[in-house]
Parts: structure tokens; C-alpha cells; sequence
């Protein structure tokens, strides 16, 4: 007769999450995002940090132009414009915060990166060793909903947890 052990596995009922990341471009989608995020931070205690990222390579040319004045650079003029966008996110990021916090969520703040979002998401998620990575997908293309690329991209460059929110 033969014998067969049975190794006992204990699963935890609430994943213990310390540090949440959401990536959030100020859309609804984001916001719906946010809510699931606010969820898991308040069920697991986690730090909550809610990112956006700051595309300077996409700024047309004709919002610059709109930002020149006689006499400035065009460099200058980048400056401004870019200072401006980042007081905008700035706030629309603050109000995510205060929001947070009336929800319930003790620790959570901003973070504002400027470059391409991949390679933000990505690099903020590793520095800050967070331990879930929470986006928005709400792009459709058929009747078949496939990821938007940003999501698509990041997922497919990180070995971390990603909460994934579609519409």
C-alpha cells in the first residue's frame, strides 16, 4: 500500500499590500481606478501613491507657440508651458488626495513625473517597491476589449502585481 502526504497550504484571506502605485491621466477611467485602489489601501493598510506622467514629448508645437512671447525662447517658452501643465496636474493630484483621505485612506500622496508613461510607470513602481500596480484600460477596439497600450506595455515590461480597471 502506498502512502501519500498532503502538504497544507494557508492562504491568506486579504493580500497584505504595503505600498499601492496608481497611474492616473485625470480621466474617469482613472478615477474608477482610483476607487478600486482606495479599496484595496483601506482592506490592506497600504500606503497609497497616485501618479501622473507628464508626456513633455507630446506638448504640439502649437501650444508652445500659444506660450512665446516677443523676446522669450523657444526653450523658455517649453519651461512655461511645461510648469504650467505640471501646476494642473499638480492640483487635479491634490484633489485626488484630499479625496482619498476623506475615504478613509491614512497614508497616501502625489507623484509627478515628467517623460514617457511606460517607462515611468515602470521605473516609479520598481524605485518605490511598491507591491501592486494599479491603471485604467478603457480602450476598445472591437466588440473584443483589448488592453489600451499604455496598460498593455507596462504589464507586459513588469513582473509586479497589476490591478487592471476597465469600463
Amino acid at each position: 500500500m502506498q502512502s501519500t502526504s498532503v502538504k497544507q497550504v494557508t492562504i491568506s484571506p486579504v493580500q497584505q499590500y504595503q505600498k499601492i502605485l496608481i497611474a492616473h491621466d485625470g480621466s474617469e477611467m482613472s478615477d474608477k481606478a482610483l476607487r478600486h485602489a482606495l479599496y484595496l489601501s483601506k482592506a490592506s493598510g497600504a500606503e497609497l501613491v497616485i501618479m501622473n506622467v507628464i508626456e513633455a514629448e507630446v506638448i504640439p508645437p502649437s501650444f508652445v507657440l500659444a506660450f512665446m512671447k516677443p523676446g522669450v525662447s523657444l526653450e523658455k517658452a517649453k519651461d512655461e508651458l511645461r510648469n504650467t501643465m505640471e501646476g494642473a496636474v499638480k492640483q487635479m493630484l491634490e484633489e485626488r488626495v484630499r479625496v482619498s483621505k476623506e475615504a478613509g485612506v491614512a497614508k497616501v500622496c502625489h507623484l509627478i513625473r515628467i517623460g514617457k508613461p511606460v517607462e515611468e510607470i515602470i521605473a516609479a513602481s520598481e524605485e518605490g517597491n511598491y507591491d501592486l500596480i494599479v491603471m485604467a484600460s478603457g480602450k476598445i477596439t472591437s466588440p473584443v476589449r483589448t488592453l489600451g497600450s499604455i496598460a498593455r506595455r507596462v504589464l507586459d515590461s513588469t513582473r509586479k502585481p497589476i490591478l487592471i480597471v476597465h469600463e
